[in-house]
């Protein structure tokens, strides 16, 4: 039955034609006006919040304690992260702990070294583009594995192993960087140095982050996790 055929009720088998003009039309309820989509935080509000969370981290209050199940149903539509968190594959270094942060809150991208490849820089378009998140965030840490390895192999205590080349190579120049700066830990300093560079190719990587950044609705920024406390630390 077409839409303009809900208007009325069908006359009975029988019924004269003015019985059927005047049965009593079927009562039809309006649906509801839809709810609009709640606005989500600004770059800077997001910041805030990944700020405020490893704040709360370190002081004992861990909201992922009262995270369960349930949370779960009103996600299965779909997700609006707070934040696209670029981050070593380290054990050690979480982010939904790290940042206090439950279900749907933060879009992970997490390899050794935390550096982007063609499909990690696809999965940071997707998060900014189609799930309009605005904050990006390049988290290194002290005391990390794969820049230390960069180092061993600039230092020539050890060769590049070619199953790990595609590691290891892209965290060489800021490993090159550090040994030129005037840094005292430059193990720290490469760190710091990796996240930073790697947050700065992103913000020219793709025309669409480049959008994003210069309309005001992204931001991209480097951290480095202190391995010792849990602090994040976040540059620039």
């Amino acid at each position: 039955m077409g839409l303009f055929g809900m208007g009325k009720k069908p006359a009975r088998p029988g019924a004269t034609v003015l019985e059927a003009e005047t049965s009593t039309p079927a009562t039809e309820t309006a649906p509801p006006p839809a709810t609009p989509p709640a606005a989500g935080p600004t770059p800077d509000q997001a910041l805030a919040e990944l700020r405020a969370g490893n704040a709360a981290f370190l002081r004992g209050e861990n909201n992922l304690g009262y995270v369960k199940v349930d949370d779960l149903e009103p996600l299965q539509g779909g997700q609006n992260p707070i934040a696209t968190i670029v981050g070593c594959a380290d054990s050690r270094t979480p982010p939904t702990i790290l940042f206090n942060q439950g279900f749907g809150r933060l879009f992970s991208i997490r390899v050794a070294g935390n550096t982007v490849d063609r499909r990690g820089l696809a999965s940071i378009v997707y998060a900014v583009k189609h799930l309009n998140c605005p904050l990006v965030v390049v988290m290194g840490h002290t005391g990390c594995g794969a820049v230390a390895a960069a180092e061993a192999i600039v230092d020539g205590a050890m060769p590049l192993d070619p199953s790990l080349e595609e590691m290891i190579v892209p965290i060489i120049p800021a490993v090159l960087e550090a040994r030129r700066s005037e840094a005292t830990d430059m193990a720290v300093k490469a760190v710091e140095l990796n996240a930073q560079r790697v947050a700065d190719k992103l913000r020219v990587a793709d025309a669409s982050l480049a959008d994003a950044l210069e309309a005001g609705t992204l931001k991209v920024v480097a951290a480095v996790k202190q391995m010792h406390s849990g602090e994040v630390k976040f540059l620039g």
